[in-house]
């Protein structure tokens, strides 16, 4: 069974990438000579099969459950929220008072976050809802240090898929940009473990999508690699928090429905 899960992992990631990297070159031919695609057609073209072939496949092959019921109290998932909502609040705030870019109305920013928020649920149903217990049973058990390696193999495998980037900037930008890919991913499977729902993590990463790439203009790259690790590894602290053992022992009934196909 546990050689099963690991090559549904590797069935989805080959299918993810093959979309991402395909579908593209496919759709080029029929664009008009000398126009390019634009943002938000080429994430419908990517995003959009991607979850679509991958909910079809979790739901004839895989048959993962994937919860979106939230758990526990108002306050503590507002506790929760609050340090990713702050930091995204701050960053919206920088690129704002900062910008360099300028956008020609609301309906380009609306364009911008139905791309975003296309991203946040193909990205999150795939690697958080679906990858991430199928690692958990190829590991065997829900003991705490499983679990924390269940959090890093998907969220490395979700950096990597950001190596894609290299067609649009640069390789030490790419690796800045796949080192955020990893923490971020860390903390939004910390969220899903501690809300129960996958909401919560897919409207964050919409959010985080929108802000850092929708108002930026482009891919936030930080200028200063040491400022980009610092901030890295505050994420990673709050991942870590998050998932402190007093906080996961509340969520074993929880961990042993995601291990057993329970709903």
């Amino acid at each position: 069974m546990k050689k099963q899960n690991w090559i549904n992992v590797a069935i989805m990631i080959g299918i993810t990438g093959l979309i991402i990297i395909g579908l593209p070159f496919l759709v080029r031919p029929l664009i008009p000579s000398g126009r390019s695609i634009d943002w938000f057609w080429l994430i419908g073209i990517q995003e959009l099969p991607v979850l679509v072939i991958i909910f079809m496949l979790n739901r004839f092959y895989v048959k993962q459950p994937v919860f979106y019921r939230l758990l526990g109290p108002l306050k503590n998932l507002i506790y929760l929220s609050l340090p990713i909502f702050l930091i995204l609040l701050a960053i919206g705030a920088t690129i704002i008072l900062l910008s360099r870019h300028s956008f020609s109305g609301w309906s380009m920013l609306l364009d911008i976050l139905a791309g975003t928020t296309l991203i946040g649920i193909a990205e999150e149903y795939l690697f958080r809802g679906l990858i991430f217990p199928q690692v958990l049973k190829a590991l065997g058990t829900w003991t705490h240090q499983d679990l924390y390696l269940a959090v890093l193999i998907p969220s490395l495998l979700f950096a990597c898929i950001h190596v894609l980037n290299l067609t649009e900037q640069s390789l030490s930008a790419t690796l800045i940009q796949m080192l955020g890919a990893l923490s971020i991913g860390c903390l939004f499977c910390a969220i899903y473990i501690r809300s129960g729902s996958l909401w919560l993590p897919i409207i964050f990463h919409s959010l985080w999508d929108f802000i850092v790439i929708g108002l930026n203009g482009a891919f936030l790259v930080p200028d200063s690699v040491t400022l980009s690790l610092i901030f890295d590894v505050g994420l990673l602290i709050i991942t870590a928090y998050d998932l402190r053992n007093t906080k996961l022992d509340q969520r074993n009934d929880w961990i042993e429905k995601l291990m057993t196909n329970k709903r």
